[in-house]
């Protein structure tokens, strides 16, 4: 069993130590967040058996074997690089950083310290995204033409600090990281050109609708996120045979295939205890246990580029100073 400390009170927490117990290989050990109470009556919810007052603290429990850090945006950074010098291997959230060269200085100082540093992306571990791999290189939908991502995130302009630049927030920088990654797992790491849009309904805040449009050689991409409104989630792969089709693909249990000829397959994978969470903390413990310093599918690769494409558009929307941190 590794054990998992957790700096953070997100949102998300519940759901990942869900994960981590439906894993079978992992507990959640420790957690800290900026509020002590908080922090103990999260504990005491998750069965977590360990409290700390500070990130410093928890960093410094030598029984932790790894940090997931789940913090808002603009604090990825701090909270990585604290749990890094602190020796301590770490599971990223996305967006894994604000800027580019943010990303590259974790990934140099985890190489010096020969530790394990991941970008969280549940999606690229789920066996429906694996199978629908397996279906494209089979060539069951002929040559794929055509991708369309369309995602719906209504509600996250309720977070306080989302549309708030100096905190990294943004649609865009929020979200796209799931997109993108299954994109490069699907058809290779890296894109070859990226056109972007972007609405704001006030030009003091952040993108509240985004729409990117990449090129992977001659293979065209469509990604459209919005948080204004509400629809049903989908990843569209068009091929000159027929297409397939997964709703909600960062978490999904199903996909559906589509040929031309009119035949229509469906495809399903039952989640352990219905967390999506469980295939990503599986790949984590096993990297852990054979002594890996880096995921062969959740590359530093993929992740820079993560970043770079996102960094790159906001740049070109808001001015090459956009972000104005003091963290």
């Amino acid at each position: 069993m590794i054990k998992i400390g957790i700096m953070s009170g997100a949102s998300i927490v519940p759901r990942f130590v869900a994960g981590i117990r439906a894993s079978g290989v992992a507990e959640a050990t420790a957690i800290a967040t900026r509020d002590d109470k908080k922090t103990k009556q999260l504990a005491k919810e998750l069965g977590i058996s360990r409290t700390y007052s500070s990130y410093g603290e928890l960093v410094a429990d030598s029984e932790l074997d790894l940090i997931y850090i789940p913090l808002i945006n603009n604090q990825h950074f701090s909270g990585a690089k604290l749990a890094l010098n602190a020796g301590k291997n770490v599971l990223l959230e996305k967006p894994f950083t604000v800027t580019e060269d943010e990303t590259k200085e974790l990934f140099e100082l985890a190489k010096q310290k020969k530790l394990l540093l991941m970008e969280a992306q549940k999606a690229l571990f789920l066996p429906i995204i694996h199978e629908v791999k397996s279906r494209i290189l089979s060539g069951e939908i002929g040559k794929v033409e055509w991708v369309d991502i369309q995602e719906s995130r209504a509600g996250s302009e309720s977070i306080p600090w989302f549309l708030d630049l100096s905190k990294g927030g943004g649609t865009l920088i929020s979200n796209a990281s799931y997109g993108l990654s299954v994109l490069q797992f699907l058809f290779g790491t890296a894109f070859d050109d990226v056109q972007s849009l972007h609405t704001t309904r006030n030009p003091l805040q952040a993108d509240d609708e985004c729409h990117l449009i990449l090129r992977k050689n001659k293979l065209l991409i469509s990604l459209f996120i919005s948080s204004l409104m509400r629809f049903q989630s989908r990843l569209e792969i068009r091929g000159s045979l027929g297409k397939i089709i997964v709703p909600d693909y960062w978490k999904t249990e199903d996909a559906e295939i589509q040929l031309n000829t009119g035949k229509i397959k469906k495809i399903h994978f039952s989640h352990p205890e219905k967390s999506e969470f469980v295939y990503e903390i599986q790949h984590i413990a096993d990297l852990l246990h054979k002594g890996k310093t880096e995921s062969p599918i959740v590359t530093q690769a993929l992740t820079m580029t993560n970043v770079k494409t996102v960094e790159e558009c906001y740049k070109n929307w808001y001015g090459g100073n956009w972000y104005n941190s003091s963290n």
